[in-house]
């Protein structure tokens, strides 16, 4: 199935689409979430087509960098801490 995006009489905002997860194609039906993550079936009557996401189409990737952590994964012992000390100057 290609993955495609509607909109949805009285659900959906202005400007705003919502993927389809799947088709009822006995029910004619389309299954969306909603913004409080609930899941529910549409009347495809209800529903109009925005977007479709082409297979071959380039995806953007964001990429993400990973944020270091306020405090060290793991403690030094007291032997590396003995030798950061001297390396130091301490």
């Amino acid at each position: 199935m290609l993955e495609f995006a509607v909109t949805v009489d009285g659900v959906t905002k202005e400007g705003q689409a919502q993927w389809v997860l799947a088709v009822d194609p006995v029910g004619e039906r389309l299954l969306i979430v909603h913004d409080d993550k609930s899941m529910h079936w549409h009347p495809m009557t209800d529903c109009g087509f925005v977007k479709v996401m082409i297979p071959d189409a380039p995806r953007m990737v964001i990429p993400v960098q990973v944020q270091p952590s306020q405090t060290p994964l793991a403690l030094p012992n007291r032997a590396e801490r003995r030798s950061l000390e001297h390396s130091n100057g301490h």
